[in-house]
């Protein structure tokens, strides 16, 4: 294993959707659930100032959990990582 690729395997993937406007939130699910599955963490590039809209989006609950949303030069960085999903709380209710 070369040190370029034992660096690339610790980087997340970054998936730009600056560009989306309108269902930014279904496109950002659907490259979430369809990441292979030995993927522990995504990032995507986002519109700037949009943090709270992604925060209220993303909530609490399900197979991913937005853990950061950092500012850039011309866009922020929405990071993900993938969360075990708790059968008797599926909802994350319990955190409250």
């Amino acid at each position: 294993m070369t040190t370029e690729t034992a660096s690339t395997e610790t980087q997340p993937e970054i998936i730009d959707v600056q560009h989306v406007t309108c269902g930014l939130v279904p496109l950002m699910q659907t490259h979430l659930e369809g990441s292979d599955p030995e993927v522990q963490s995504v990032s995507f590039k986002v519109r700037q100032g949009i943090h709270t809209e992604l925060w209220n989006a993303f909530g609490s609950g399900g197979r991913w959990r937005l853990t950061s949303v950092e500012k850039d030069l011309f866009f922020d960085v929405a990071t993900f990582v993938r969360e075990e999903e708790n059968t008797l709380d599926p909802l994350g209710l319990m955190d409250f």
